[in-house]
């Protein structure tokens, strides 16, 4: 249902400068009487809401907040934005971490279509809005089923799956972008497509690893679902004095594809709050049986391993995927990096990282409140199965990915500067040591500190003038331009 508010009272002096030409209220109002779902002005009670994202770093004041219903909201949005030449950003979950899914001209919201819809055996139809904790409810309400996806429950499955998709079983069946058969796309003429292995066969290889916001809105995926099994985490701590043998032997294990697809391991680097001081974790995260779980842990802690601090071990069963239990919540603030691992990092690592960590937490700028983890999250095994170029996420035969995050819990300019400070010269320092079989990143950490034409070759490396020529096919006029998106 449309918001109840006074057509006389919204002026456009909500236009902040950058969000292209205005228009007046006549405009906006009869815009507002072809749109099914929700249109929120600046003076609508929900407005406060409505625009945020999940990182409260980025606060962006719309002109208008679309909610879209379905399909038709979706091409009207796009034909008025583009007919007045007014800015739009895509929202699914919010969660970009440069702030791509806001803008000060029109965020068009894709919350409302959210249907997940049986197609029959694994097959199932997932709106863009969905959110991943309606996405594995309703998956596993209807069979059984789950997807190898994201780890946290509130991210927004188109998001996630243009982007690649890393998760918990990347091991054991492929990236999210892999059990993607179609995608439904509204272009910027406004015209809705399929794109799939029959159809828009280019475009269907972008919308697999490319990143959203560079080609249209995604509305819908039809997706084929693998069974729903008990996940179990393990874990245990290393001695920091050995964190640059576990972090080597974490890869060792890795490059030898000795482990079991069926098992998941990290190593994360964090603040022991208890202790004041840096902790290096091991996890394991399967669906195996308890005899599979531990030969994975052995080849990491056991003959031929690191050994790990005694009576540190715990373990317990997971739901399904979820945020990482073991980090705190409630920060609305924070910056993140990352990058691809594709050799074994420099021998130095594991100690230059416990470094980096110690010093924020010696220094006055910080609290222990605060938390910062690096975290390393093991590749290779289903995900490799794929060629490098058969869809746009183009890091297949990389060891790990490595997502840096740094949290602050208060919106201070001092706060905010002190982390990103930290963060920047941390990963100046870290990154070049991870980059020995070359540089990557990924394009869902999206990193607005890498420069133009930097990014893009660490996201895309050599799929990246392919995705060039599916641009200029299908958004000739780079309607679809924000940050980091897909130049011409």
């Amino acid at each position: 249902m449309l918001a109840a508010l006074s057509d006389a009272t919204w002026t456009s002096n909500a236009f902040a400068d950058c969000a292209g030409p205005t228009v007046n209220d006549a405009t906006a109002i009869a815009f507002r009487k072809g749109i099914a779902g929700e249109v929120i002005f600046p003076n609508s009670p929900q407005y406060g809401a409505a625009r945020l994202l999940y990182n409260r770093r980025f606060s962006p004041r719309p002109a208008l907040i679309v909610r879209a219903l379905n399909e038709s909201d979706v091409a009207h949005t796009i034909d008025f934005a583009r007919d007045n030449g007014m800015r739009l950003a895509t929202r699914s979950g919010g969660h970009s971490y440069i702030g791509a899914s806001g803008s000060n001209g029109i965020i068009l919201d894709l919350s409302l279509m959210n249907a997940v819809t049986p197609l029959g055996g694994a097959s199932f139809r997932i709106g863009a809005g969905t959110k991943l904790v309606r996405a594995y409810g309703e998956l596993a309400c209807n069979g059984n089923w789950t997807l190898p996806c994201g780890s946290c429950d509130s991210v927004g499955f188109a998001g996630i799956a243009l982007g690649g998709g890393f998760g918990y079983l990347q091991r054991e069946h492929g990236l999210t972008c892999d059990r993607v058969r179609a995608v439904r796309m509204v272009r910027a003429d406004g015209v809705a497509v399929r794109a799939s292995a029959d159809s828009e066969q280019d475009l269907f290889w972008a919308l697999r690893g490319g990143g959203g916001g560079s080609f249209g809105v995604a509305t819908e995926f039809e997706v084929d679902a693998v069974p729903l099994q008990t996940l179990r985490l393990i874990g245990w701590r290393w001695p920091l004095a050995a964190a640059d043998d576990a972090l080597a032997r974490f890869h060792e294990v890795l490059s030898s594809d000795a482990m079991s697809r069926n098992a998941l391991p990290l190593v994360i680097f964090s603040i022991e709050p208890s202790a004041a001081v840096p902790a290096c974790q091991g996890l394991i995260i399967s669906t195996g049986t308890a005899k599979e779980i531990d030969a994975a842990k052995d080849l990491l802690v056991g003959a031929g391993g690191v050994p790990r601090i005694s009576g540190s071990d715990f373990g317990f069963d997971l739901p399904g995927p979820t945020c990482n239990p073991l980090e705190p919540s409630g920060f609305d603030f924070y910056k993140a990096k990352s990058s691809i691992v594709s050799a074994p990092p420099a021998p130095d690592t594991g100690a230059r990282i416990a470094a980096w960590i110690a010093a924020r937490i010696a220094s006055p700028e910080f609290s222990l409140t605060e938390y910062c983890s690096i975290n390393f999250l093991g590749l290779r095994g289903a995900a490799a199965d794929i060629a490098p170029d058969a869809t746009a996420f183009p890091h297949r035969s990389a060891l790990s990915e490595v997502q840096y995050l740094a949290y602050w819990n208060k919106e201070s300019r001092q706060k905010e500067a002190a982390n990103l400070a930290w963060m920047r010269a941390m990963y100046a320092d870290v990154d070049p040591r991870l980059s020995l079989g070359g540089a990557g990143c990924y394009i869902n950490y999206a990193d607005d500190d890498l420069a133009e034409g930097v990014w893009q070759q660490r996201a895309f490396g050599l799929n990246h003038p392919r995705l060039q020529q599916v641009k200029r096919a299908v958004d000739p006029a780079d309607f679809f331009r924000g940050k980091q998106t897909i130049r011409l």
